[in-house]
């Protein structure tokens, strides 16, 4: 299916205390580009979080950012008794130092818990697995969202690049239809002046003779002739058309982007060589037009995937 390369896509999934959010956004790029952004946790694994966005999109500049969070569920509190004893011992010397042995004078035990260091947290183990599971879940996810923004995105696209093909192939028949015209008129111009030299010089008798006058008129018409150009761009248009066919028939059908763009560019080469190639006003307003759709084309075909 036609796609985009422009797009967004997001997810989030928590299990067992740990929270893990995925945006993953698109824009055009001439290739395949994958960055990263995510804790430290998972660095270590960004090499497969790039196999899988490589192994759903083919082109594009893609920006993955992932958010990890974890709960208290995932810590557990836990008293350092050897720190506390040490505490202990030491606040019982200095208030023997003092002479503060009475009731109350002492440290209490909930007071000595606060002290720097007694009581602690300790990660559950098997966490950093988790992550790495719902990553990799959570990525996938993102990625399928934003596979479908692209696509909805393609189907415009593809009807777009269908009404221009068909304005320039209109185009592109009321230049075939001209062109006998064009050369006629060429014919009975050269005729004209020739006629005119005649009579300015005086002679009453014709001094070109028929043969090489037609000759010339011949060489005119090879001049002015775009057949080859309105049949290799008529070619192309229907290539365009096979193409966009074939991407809105078959889901699992690869990019046509490059395909395309390499299409387009050949379609603005056969229009220039016609507008270079046939001196006539009227043919020359069409080139514009066709000039005009064919350049439309191109711009959408920039952001095909």
């Amino acid at each position: 299916m036609l796609r985009s390369m422009t797009g967004f896509g997001s997810a989030s999934l928590e299990r067992d205390g740990l929270s893990l959010s995925c945006e993953v956004r698109s824009v055009n790029h001439r290739h395949l580009t994958v960055r990263i952004k995510g804790p430290s946790e998972l660095s270590a694994h960004e090499i497969t979080f790039e196999k899988l966005v490589k192994a759903k999109l083919e082109r594009g500049s893609v920006n993955v950012f992932l958010r990890l969070e974890r709960g208290d569920a995932l810590a557990a509190a836990t008293i350092h008794r050897g720190l506390l004893a040490h505490y202990a011992s030491e606040l019982d010397e200095i208030a023997e130092e003092l002479g503060r042995t009475g009731p109350g004078e002492r440290a209490s035990l909930d007071r000595m818990l606060t002290l720097p260091g007694v009581i602690g947290t300790e990660s559950k183990e098997g966490w950093k697995g988790l992550a790495k599971e719902l990553a990799d879940e959570c990525l996938a996810a993102a990625l399928a969202d934003l596979v479908d923004m692209r696509e909805r995105e393609g189907v415009a696209m593809a009807d777009d690049l269908r009404v221009n093909a068909n304005e320039l192939e209109a185009r592109l028949v009321q230049v075939e239809a001209r062109m006998p015209e064009v050369v006629r008129e060429h014919g009975e111009s050269l005729q004209r002046r020739v006629n005119e030299l005649i009579v300015g010089s005086g002679h009453k008798e014709a001094i070109v003779n028929p043969p090489d006058l037609a000759r010339e008129i011949a060489m005119i018409g090879d001049k002015l002739d775009v057949s080859e150009e309105t049949s290799r761009l008529r070619s192309h248009l229907d290539q365009l058309a096979h193409l966009l066919d074939a991407a809105s028939a078959d889901d699992k059908a690869g990019g046509v982007g490059r395909k395309l763009d390499f299409l387009i560019q050949e379609f603005l080469r056969e229009v220039n060589t016609i507008g270079s190639k046939c001196n006539d006003a009227g043919v020359a307003h069409l080139v514009v037009d066709m000039k005009n759709f064919t350049e439309r084309l191109r711009e959408q075909v920039q952001n095909v995937e």
